[in-house]
């Protein structure tokens, strides 16, 4: 075998390489602003879900994150809301929790698990998250000495969500919210 054949092959493979990487390249920046956008629109219509009577929020970016707190908001009528990440079952169970200036808790959704279909994932179902509106002080299942009745098969990630929604409530109760 001599060169030619093996050097020819070669350039026209990292000519094609270097047209494919280009392109990927242009279509990323091309629709990098449009996702940020969808992106920032699905975090504000999930925020006014966990906190219906705030119609804005500005992202507290020096506040302290503790535990599996990922970000805290402050919504224009003294409330907050807060995403957290504890683990699950499957993994982290991404939790937003919207606090009210009293310390009660405004509305609670999964935002995104890798739980079990039919079992850890019914955690996103309204029969689930709805249990946790109004509901302040303490969140605990009911195997726990709590109110909240766990997903039949699924207390580990039922627990989950109770140990996000706690550390959202004890999270506002150290940081200038309701005691």
């Amino acid at each position: 075998m001599n060169t030619k054949e093996v050097v020819k092959p070669a350039v026209v493979l990292l000519l094609i390489s270097a047209v494919a990487a280009a392109c990927l390249g242009a279509v990323s920046e091309i629709t990098k602003e449009p996702i940020a956008i969808q992106n920032q629109k699905t975090l504000n219509a999930s925020m006014q879900a966990v906190m219906p009577e705030a119609s804005s929020f500005e992202e507290m970016t020096d506040a302290e994150l503790t535990g599996t707190i990922t970000a805290v908001y402050q919504s224009d009528n003294g409330g907050y809301v807060i995403t957290t990440a504890p683990s699950g079952f499957g993994g982290a169970v991404n939790t937003m929790v919207g606090i009210d200036a009293d310390g009660v808790i405004t509305g609670l959704r999964v935002t995104g698990h890798s739980e079990t279909p039919g079992l850890g994932a019914k955690s996103t179902e309204p029969d689930f998250y709805e249990q946790f509106t109004g509901k302040s002080g303490s969140v605990a299942v009911t195997k726990d000495g709590g109110e909240i009745v766990p997903i039949t098969s699924s207390t580990i990630t039922s627990r989950a969500v109770c140990s996000g929604a706690q550390e959202a409530l004890d999270w506002v109760a150290a940081n200038g919210g309701a005691n």
